[in-house]
């Protein structure tokens, strides 16, 4: 089931970065500063965030509670390992940024390949795939957010 699931998202990463390439491909790259500022706030909040939960009775707690979905893990497991995969793509979305901002721009570019009459560059490309792993930061910050209030909430009501 694992398996199918990551095909999935694999097809939907792709078919959105061809939508950005085509479909919905306009200058925005002036909001790059804006989502790497962004971004960057969210991993002080993250390495903040687990700083204190390390430091508190709270992960005892976690510690202590087993996760319903799968018994052999914690809810700190858990957390953890939604704090890291949310970190790494926070700081894998900053680096395509910073790659598409120290790329020279050239003024005229031939199209690598076309898809329908779209040209397709290595710049349109990189910025597809910039926006679509931005949207994804933005997913995982709002899931690691209420993941780690429900648990919060739920460690509260054990005591």
């Amino acid at each position: 089931m694992k398996i199918i699931k990551l095909i999935i998202a694999v097809i939907l990463f792709l078919l959105a970065v061809v939508l950005f390439s085509t479909l919905w491909n306009f200058d925005n790259s002036n909001a790059f500063d804006t989502a790497a500022t962004f971004l960057s706030i969210t991993i002080g909040f993250t390495i903040t965030a687990l700083s204190i939960i390390a430091t508190s009775s709270f992960s005892k707690e976690l510690y202590k509670t087993e996760y319903e979905k799968d018994n052999s893990k914690t809810l700190l497991h858990v957390l953890i390992d939604l704090f890291k995969t949310s970190t790494f793509i926070f700081i894998a979305t900053i680096g395509l940024i910073l790659v598409y901002k120290f790329i020279p721009t050239p003024k005229t570019v031939e199209p690598m390949f076309f898809i329908k009459s779209y040209p397709m560059t290595l710049l349109i490309l990189l910025k597809s795939t910039i926006w679509c792993v931005t949207i994804i930061s933005f997913y995982f910050f709002i899931r690691l957010f209420e993941t780690f209030a429900r648990f919060v909430i739920k460690t509260a009501t054990r005591k």
